[in-house]
């Protein structure tokens, strides 16, 4: 998997596109499936590997940069941790 090209371009700067600045995402050619998809190294699912691009794409024009999906501020917690 190292060694084959990365067919995704998320990083493809003729477009001004950066959406996996930490190069976690890689698409490259299978010779059965035609294309094969991995995280880190690991192999996931095409359509997960679809969605996290589409997800990357939204956070991006929304300006939240594209691979840090941030927190999730609608849940408080009182000094012991517990979720009030």
């Amino acid at each position: 998997m190292d060694n084959k090209k990365d067919l995704g371009n998320l990083n493809n700067k003729q477009f001004g596109m950066e959406l996996d600045p930490t190069n976690k995402l890689k698409l490259v050619k299978d010779d059965k499936k035609g294309q094969k998809a991995y995280y880190n190294g690991k192999p996931m699912k095409y359509m997960d590997y679809m969605q996290e691009v589409s997800d990357r794409i939204d956070r991006s024009k929304k300006g939240k940069g594209a691979d840090n999906i941030g927190m999730f501020a609608g849940v408080n917690f009182d000094k012991n941790g517990k979720i009030i």
